[in-house]
């Protein structure tokens, strides 16, 4: 009997261990709106989206639920980037801060703001001259700073960590916009994949809920 139990252990340990990676990407990803189409309840809606895997899921649902009033054109916009480091928020929704508010309720740490573009933009001219003025570097400088770069760099090559793909090391964010025409009303979703979970089921959840926004 204890031969027994121990095989029977030792055989769950392994059943655990062999488990598929993919067994929790159904709870892996969340999502949060914020506003809402405005949209009559018998339209025709039609939908154009920059991102296919969100279009595909609303083309079906739409079809799915054809109706005979003034046609309506609900237009999408999509825009998925990992969480690394040096994304910023200008980046997935610019010109909108709440977004970060959306992925901050979502468990995420939200990237910084970046330009807000509420400042006026320095000319490249003046640029160059205060780089120029600051770093007070000769020629031969300069080229001894290179030479020091490469060094630097053959001896520190790239490892396979660095061919990882990003979405796999960190969060995938993905903002999406959805706006009606002849109306001023809109729909952001926001939704929050986990690092190695698959991104594109994360678009069409998005997809789903929009469609859900606007068939209800």
């Amino acid at each position: 009997m204890r031969d027994s139990s121990r095989k029977a252990v030792a055989g769950l340990v392994f059943a655990v261990l062999t488990m598929p990676a993919y067994a929790g990407i159904s709870v892996a990803t969340e999502i949060k709106t914020l506003g809402r189409l405005k949209i009559p309840p018998d339209a025709a809606v039609m939908s154009v989206c920059t991102d296919p895997v969100v279009q595909q899921v609303l083309s079906e649902d739409l079809r799915g639920h054809p109706r005979s009033g003034v046609p309506i054109m609900v237009t999408v916009t999509v825009n998925a980037r990992a969480l690394a480091p040096g994304v910023s928020i200008q980046d997935l929704s610019p010109g909108d801060p709440s977004v970060a508010e959306m992925l901050k309720d979502l468990g995420a740490q939200p990237p910084p703001l970046g330009d807000t573009g509420d400042k006026p933009l320095e000319d490249p001219y003046t640029s160059m001259a205060r780089r120029q003025t600051l770093n007070h570097e000769d020629p031969m400088t300069q080229q001894f700073q290179a030479y020091l770069n490469r060094r630097e760099e053959a001896a520190n090559p790239p490892s396979s960590y660095d061919k990882i793909p990003t979405n796999q090391l960190y969060q995938t964010a993905i903002v999406a916009r959805a706006s009606a025409s002849d109306s001023a009303s809109e729909l952001k979703v926001v939704a929050l994949v986990e690092a190695g979970d698959d991104v594109e089921k994360g678009k069409r959840l998005v997809a789903e809920a929009i469609a859900d926004a606007i068939l209800h």
